[in-house]
């Protein structure tokens, strides 16, 4: 069997799409990850054998020859490591020259990043512009086409989810302020009173106890974060809020409702805080797909 060194590290969101490589490879997975995240990931898949920390990860193959690296974190650490790990062919980052660079191979995906080699004006241009999701840019550094393969993630199968639950995550991450959405509370209030229960998801001493508050909730509300990732790779429906993100890359699997924001171009990946993007949908806009998606599956 042919074995593979993956190296994603994180962020969580990404890892959990990236989890579609199990499904779609055939092989045996050496998974390089950060060790927050490691319960992300499904024990007993058939195609992940081991589930290894950054930390401890030089250690633990460096005697190993793998037959296909693939290097995924814009990393200088990360990229070091998919260099002295032996390999028959890598796949993704690495570095040249003490800067990061990718692969021919991987320029689909990292032709839009912060390490694009067509510099960042013609990389965000790019992003812009792209209508591929992620998982059929992911699949063609291999030459694969994407045939719909489900996230794979860890899951405990004792949940059972209530039917009048709703899950909102109102955080984002300091790097994209903009994810943000202003209409929340105001949100809540109205779901109250139709009877529903709303669950602030919040921060857990484990990420397997975040996914399982996930996985009690009928619904999920949130932006484009992990909370939009695991609804999916749970089958749980959900909307996102799109105001600074790119849409078109995130694949919805039948179960996602995105709603973009009108100030998406004006605010598409900048790092700055914009109060009227945030301001840019409704709260109505949303309630009003809530009710048209939770009617549509009583009916």
């Amino acid at each position: 069997m042919t074995k593979i060194l993956l190296i994603k590290t994180g962020a969580a969101g990404d890892v959990v799409r990236t989890t579609v490589l199990l499904n779609a490879l055939a092989g045996s997975v050496t998974w390089v990850i950060d060790s927050r995240y490691k319960g992300i990931l499904p024990a007993g898949h058939p195609n992940l054998a081991r589930i290894i920390a950054l930390d401890d990860a030089f250690a633990a193959l460096q005697n190993e020859t793998f037959d296909h690296t693939i290097s995924l974190e814009e990393d200088v650490r990360c990229a070091l490591l998919a260099g002295r790990i032996a390999t028959k062919k890598l796949t993704g980052i690495y570095l040249e020259n003490e800067r990061l660079t990718y692969t021919p191979d991987a320029a689909s995906w990292f032709s839009m990043s912060l390490i694009s080699k067509l510099g960042p004006e013609a990389a965000n241009e790019a992003k812009m512009n792209n209508t591929a999701t992620f998982q059929e840019l992911l699949l063609s550094m291999f030459s694969l086409p994407f045939n719909r393969e489900p996230y794979c993630i860890y899951r405990n199968n004792h949940i059972k989810s209530s039917a009048a639950l709703i899950g909102i995550e109102t955080r984002v991450g300091a790097r994209w302020p903009n994810k943000a959405w202003s209409g929340y509370a105001p949100l809540i209030e109205k779901l109250q009173q139709q009877g529903y229960e709303c669950m602030l998801l919040e921060q857990r001493k484990f990420i397997t106890e975040y996914l399982d508050d996930i996985a009690r909730c009928c619904f999920i509300i949130s932006g484009d974060t992990l909370a939009m990732h695991v609804a999916m790779a749970y089958q749980i429906p959900s909307i996102a809020i799109f105001n600074c993100t790119s849409a078109a890359e995130i694949y919805d699997y039948g179960t996602l409702t995105k709603v973009v924001s009108p100030m998406l171009q004006e605010a598409f990946y900048n790092t700055g805080f914009s109060q009227a993007v945030i301001d840019s949908i409704s709260v109505d806009a949303i309630f009003n797909i809530f009710l048209t998606k939770t009617q549509r599956r009583k009916s």
